[in-house]
């Protein structure tokens, strides 16, 4: 199922964010108008009071582009929004008012550099957070193995009945590889059989999107019917 993000705007903001949503080996599709869009990114000056500049509660699924240093965190959201099949997002109302007390320039350049998934609220088929696997993990390529740190979801897609999973996987190693061009690996948690996955590219804060098909590598909660 493929995810259709409006990106409103003309200036070098917005032509980045759809330069940068290009490369995502996701199912995004970027449309120049709202109607039919899952999330709407306008290009324009921060409203007051929003968090960071990008976002208001009262306005769910809309987002505002007014710096070209929040490119980078609004695909990490737009790619979380996909990969967690969430249907709608918003930002959770007491980090918007803290945020109104102690906003900074400083502190805004800070957060902006790491997407806070638990900066929002996320509705979907079901809760988000309730299916989130956080935690260590053992990837594998050939005879080489590195240990490192993943926040992986997935889903049921309705159209191929299939379960797709993926997140990030954390850390300078598991980038070291992507940078050698290393993409299939085997990912295995808390010992259990590894399974294939696919390192898709390098994050801009340095970390690494992993998607796969299948078996995921964690426990899956029973199905409750």
């Amino acid at each position: 199922m493929t995810t259709v993000v409006a990106v409103i705007g003309t200036g070098p903001g917005a032509a980045a964010l759809r330069e940068r949503m290009a490369r995502s080996p996701l199912a995004i599709r970027i449309a120049g108008a709202p109607e039919g869009a899952a999330l709407v990114i306008r290009e324009g000056p921060a409203a007051p009071g929003t968090y960071l500049g990008l976002a208001d509660a009262a306005r769910p699924d809309e987002f505002v582009l007014h710096d070209a240093r929040a490119v980078g965190y609004l695909a990490d959201l737009i790619e979380h929004f996909v990969v967690s099949a969430a249907t709608s997002v918003a930002v959770r109302r007491p980090i918007q008012a803290e945020w109104a007390r102690i906003g900074s320039d400083r502190r805004l350049r800070r957060r902006l550099r790491h997407f806070r998934e638990s900066d929002y609220d996320w509705a979907g088929p079901e809760s988000i957070e309730e299916g989130v696997f956080a935690g260590e993990g053992v990837l594998t390529d050939g005879d080489a193995q590195v240990r490192v740190r993943l926040r992986l979801l997935g889903h049921v897609d309705p159209l191929d009945g299939h379960y797709h999973w993926g997140g990030t996987a954390f850390g300078p190693q598991v980038r070291d590889w992507k940078q050698r061009r290393i993409s299939w690996v085997e990912v295995s948690v808390d010992g259990r059989e590894p399974v294939p996955a696919r390192l898709t590219e390098i994050t801009p804060i340095g970390d690494v999107r992993i998607v796969g098909e299948g078996a995921p590598p964690y426990a899956l909660e029973p199905l409750v019917v």
